[in-house]
């Protein structure tokens, strides 16, 4: 027992010498992290907070000509005019915010209607998860581009990404994409496995999408 008093008591002296000998650079330290810290939170509530109001403003003209359709709208949505920015200058010019992210999604979706897919890809990539329902929805389109270049073990990686949401729409779709390429590839387990979970986790659609017939052979396949 006295010696483990003894071990407390250096402990306790050798801490406070030390602190004593380096206490103007400690407080350095932590004075420098406060102003950091004062210097991120002043940063996104003065300019990043401002800069997305500006974004979202400025986003409302080219979604409307995307709403349009037609080519000379999807070209006007992402060039924009003399007077409105479009999806590729608001991209660029509003990094670090949610509007600039959103305006790579809706560059890749006026790209693809196009039909210029290598630049939809690029900007589909682009678009990061801060958005959860239209990223899983994205994860799917490219994963389609993917297909349509025949790569599909960027295809199945991409469906498997948008499976992770719980989008009663977008999962089931990547769920029965995802089957689909497994029973390309004679991976009749794998193609069951995505089909059982559609009917687990999203019955009204299971049916609603005829997923039986597709339980029914994976299963016959897988058990031969």
């Amino acid at each position: 027992m006295i010696e483990q008093e003894q071990e407390k008591e250096n402990f306790v002296t050798r801490t406070l010498a030390f602190f004593n000998k380096y206490q103007n650079i400690i407080y350095g330290v932590l004075i420098g992290l406060l102003v950091i810290a004062c210097a991120v939170i002043a940063f996104n509530r003065f300019y990043i907070q401002k800069k997305n109001g500006e974004a979202s403003a400025a986003m409302i003209q080219p979604i409307n000509w995307f709403m349009a359709g037609d080519s000379l709208s999807l070209n006007l949505a992402l060039e924009g005019n003399d007077e409105n920015d479009g999806f590729l200058s608001i991209a660029n010019g509003y990094k670090l915010t949610r509007t600039s992210n959103t305006a790579n999604y809706y560059a890749g979706l006026c790209y693809l209607r196009l039909g210029q897919k290598d630049e939809a890809l690029d900007y589909l990539k682009k678009f990061k998860k801060k958005e959860d329902v239209l990223w899983y929805g994205c994860q799917i389109v490219i994963g389609d581009l993917y297909d349509e270049q025949g790569d599909e073990a960027k295809a199945i990686q991409y469906y498997e990404k948008a499976t992770k949401g719980k989008d009663p729409l977008y999962t089931p779709n990547a769920l029965f994409k995802l089957g689909q390429m497994y029973e390309r590839q004679e991976k009749w387990d794998k193609a069951l496995d995505a089909y059982k979970t559609i009917e687990s986790k999203f019955y009204n659609q299971y049916t609603t999408m005829n997923i039986a017939q597709y339980v029914e052979r994976a299963s016959a396949k897988a058990s031969k």
